[in-house]
């Protein structure tokens, strides 16, 4: 799916969807949660020009909404993925804890989102080369959301991000294959 981006919004240094999305093209496959081999950390990647449609085409919502520049994936540590987004779903793939999770800005978006009924998933990564963990939370969230309560939003994130580090994470069979030319 391709999305109009924001103008003059770059990924710059962030290279977080070169990690974490899988890909089993016939010139490029890599396993879920391994950098690219044409991706080089915190410059992007060395193969831009020539790059497969896939990688030209994804783009995680913040290139895409109005989100402020703390929610770059590489400074949030949440990739909010587009991925569902035309039946009314977001999700926030936490490819790591931060102190971002706690901040008035996260609270408000998702409470925002929450309270336009938009459903929110919440996702992480299992290891290298399996699948992630996913949830829609909206209903779990909604109670903190109504109270304005954002200790408590919190607290259910966590748990969450808990709840799914339990998951039975399923390999994604991809072999790393790197072919582009």
């Amino acid at each position: 799916m391709s999305l109009p981006l924001l103008p003059d919004r770059t990924c710059g240094a962030c290279v977080e969807c070169c990690r974490a999305i899988p890909l089993d093209l016939p010139e490029l496959a890599k396993p879920t949660g391994e950098l690219c081999a044409y991706c080089v950390e915190a410059a992007g990647c060395s193969v831009h020009a020539i790059r497969p449609n896939t990688c030209r085409v994804w783009f995680c919502l913040w290139r895409v909404v109005e989100l402020s520049d703390d929610w770059r994936p590489d400074r949030s540590g949440v990739i909010v993925r587009p991925d569902g987004i035309e039946d009314g779903v977001i999700t926030l793939y936490v490819i790591r804890p931060s102190d971002f999770l706690a901040s008035p800005d996260f609270f408000a978006t998702v409470a925002g989102w929450i309270a336009e009924g938009v459903e929110v998933a919440l996702s992480i990564p299992g290891p290298v080369g399996t699948y992630p963990a996913r949830a829609v939370v909206t209903d779990w969230l909604r109670p903190a959301v109504e109270a304005g309560d954002p200790a408590a939003f919190l607290g259910r994130v966590l748990r969450s991000l808990d709840k799914l580090a339990e998951h039975d994470f399923q390999p994604d069979g991809v072999v790393a294959r790197y072919a582009v030319a």
